[in-house]
């Protein structure tokens, strides 16, 4: 039997994992049809080359803490270590090559991403190749859709904004993270917290 599937990629330095993380992947699952949505935290972002944050195995733990527990009726989560192992900086359009390879994806893989990206798409590392290997699938806070560069397939979708980000996690904020996190960013004393906060 096939396992191809139709394929959601969402990448990200998740450093930490939050909850506007949880509720984007939450709202894929309720408002796209896509069959399986793969997670996979970068090693190196190309747009974070100068920040230092927590081992990729930290982060891949979160990940599992935060998402193991969703919901998917019938749809698989799969996160993925594939840039953690391979190291070095992650560019999207690499990563897009490498996820046909390792994932049987039925038709064009969907490539997760909020509209705070959109206009600068162009610059992208290979943009010319990488709008033939994709669908953008865009999460929109505020309702706008703004308009996507030349060669650009974008499929927009409203969503309910929910305010967090990892910077202000890693300040000191855990409320913004999920129950399991917070203990695990506690119990190894990430971001300058520690066992007696």
């Amino acid at each position: 039997m096939s396992t191809e599937k139709k394929s959601l990629l969402f990448g990200g330095s998740f450093d930490p994992v939050h909850k506007g993380h949880v509720h984007i992947i939450k709202a894929a699952l309720e408002l796209t049809d896509y069959e399986r949505i793969i997670v996979m935290p970068a090693s190196v972002s190309n747009f974070k080359q100068k920040a230092r944050g927590v081992s990729g195995q930290h982060r891949l733990a979160m990940l599992h803490l935060a998402l193991d527990n969703i919901r998917a009726e019938g749809r698989q989560i799969i996160i993925s270590d594939y840039e953690i192992r391979k190291g070095g900086v992650s560019y999207t359009y690499d990563t897009v090559k490498a996820v046909y390879q390792l994932f049987q994806v039925k038709g064009t893989l969907g490539f997760l991403m909020g509209d705070d990206l959109i206009q600068d798409l162009d610059k992208w590392y290979h943009y010319d190749e990488l709008v033939r290997l994709v669908d953008f699938v865009c999460f929109t806070r505020l309702g706008s859709h703004p308009a996507a560069p030349a060669g650009a397939n974008v499929r927009y979708y409203d969503i309910p904004p929910l305010v967090s980000s990892s910077s202000t996690v890693r300040q000191g904020d855990l409320d913004l993270t999920e129950d399991s996190v917070r203990e695990y960013i506690i119990e190894h004393g990430l971001y300058g917290t520690g066992k007696d906060c």
